[in-house]
């Protein structure tokens, strides 16, 4: 069984700003360790924004980074689309959850390339913290809504 410990809230703005480093690096192996994927019984919870498929493990998760996975033939990897920055907007920061062992967050996310195109999307995280590192434990995510106007119909 895992053995869950206390995290601060600054620790979890790091943990961010470490995923915002690794996907503007396109570093994979670095993006990947930011995640626990858990077990068969309490799995990691992945629905990532450009994906049709929810993920469990680490396959799932690198096929949608960098492709090429016939399981997953949607992919054409994330981090090829050489975003250059990438900005949290979190609706309230992240929350300490009951017990005091994470912190969930959600708001919208921004991934701007090289030539200047920006991709908006909401996200909900969950993080726990794990033999002294903080984890992405659930990670949604899906393309903002925007609503039609009244030219659009």
């Amino acid at each position: 069984m895992k053995k869950f410990e206390k995290m601060t809230k600054a620790e979890v703005i790091k943990a961010q700003q470490d995923w915002v480093n690794a996907v503007v690096a396109q570093d994979v192996e670095t993006l990947l360790g930011l995640y626990d994927f858990g077990t068969p019984d309490e799995p990691l919870l992945f629905k990532p924004t450009l994906a049709d498929v929810i993920r469990l493990d680490e396959a799932g998760a690198r096929s949608y980074f960098v492709g090429g996975n016939a399981d997953y033939p949607n992919d054409s990897g994330f981090l090829k689309n050489g975003w250059k920055r990438v900005e949290f907007q979190s609706a309230v920061g992240p929350v300490l959850k009951a017990g005091g062992m994470g912190y969930k967050d959600m708001g919208h996310y921004t991934f701007v390339n090289g030539n200047g195109d920006a991709t908006r999307a909401d996200y909900t995280f969950a993080y726990h913290k794990l033999d002294g590192k903080v984890l992405i434990s659930l990670h949604h995510s899906s393309l903002t809504w925007i609503p039609p106007t009244d030219k659009d119909q």
